[in-house]
C-alpha cells in the first residue's frame, strides 16, 4: 500500500512558519501600542500633577522665574503628549497592519489544510476501494477453489 504525500506539505509548513511569525509580529505590535499608551498616560499624570501644583499658588505670589518655569515644563510636557498620542496612532496603524496581515496568513494556511484534508479524504477511500477489491478477489479465488473441490469430489463418486 502506497504512503499518502501531500505535494504542498513543504508549503503548507512554510505557511505556517509564517503564520506564527505573523502572530508574534502582531504580539509585539500590540505591545508597542501599550507602551505608547503608558507613555502617553504617564505624560499626562505629570501634567495632572503639575497642574495640581501650580492650583495650590492660586492667590499667592509666585516668582517670575518659578512661573516661567512652570510654563516651559507645562509647554514640553503638552508637546511631549501630542507627540506620544502620535506614536500611539503609529502604532496602532502598525499594529492592525500586522493584523491583517496575520488573518490572511491564516486564510492561506486554512486553504492549504482544507486541501490537504481534500486530498488525505481521497487517498484514503482509494486505499479502501484498492482494499475491497483486494478482498473480492481473495472471495472470489476461495470460491473458485472451493467449487472446484467440489467438482473434483463429484467426478470421483461412481
Amino acid at each position: 500500500m502506497k504512503r499518502f504525500e501531500f505535494s504542498l506539505e513543504r508549503l503548507l509548513k512554510l505557511k505556517r512558519q509564517q503564520e506564527r511569525l505573523a502572530e508574534l509580529e502582531q504580539q509585539r505590535a500590540r505591545l508597542a501600542v501599550d507602551a505608547a499608551k503608558a507613555r502617553v498616560d504617564e505624560l499626562q499624570t505629570q501634567l495632572a500633577r503639575l497642574s495640581h501644583n501650580l492650583h495650590a499658588f492660586v492667590g499667592q505670589a509666585m516668582t517670575p522665574q518659578h512661573w516661567v518655569s512652570n510654563y516651559d515644563l507645562s509647554t514640553q510636557l503638552g508637546s511631549a503628549i501630542m507627540e506620544a498620542e502620535q506614536a500611539v496612532a503609529t502604532a496602532e496603524q502598525a499594529y492592525w497592519e500586522k493584523a491583517e496581515a496575520r488573518a490572511h496568513m491564516a486564510t492561506e494556511v486554512e486553504a492549504l489544510q482544507t486541501l490537504r484534508k481534500k486530498q488525505w479524504d481521497q487517498f484514503r477511500q482509494e486505499c479502501s476501494q484498492a482494499e475491497q477489491i483486494q478482498l473480492d478477489e481473495i472471495g472470489l479465488r476461495s470460491w473458485q477453489r472451493h467449487t472446484q473441490t467440489i467438482d473434483d469430489t463429484t467426478r470421483d463418486v461412481p
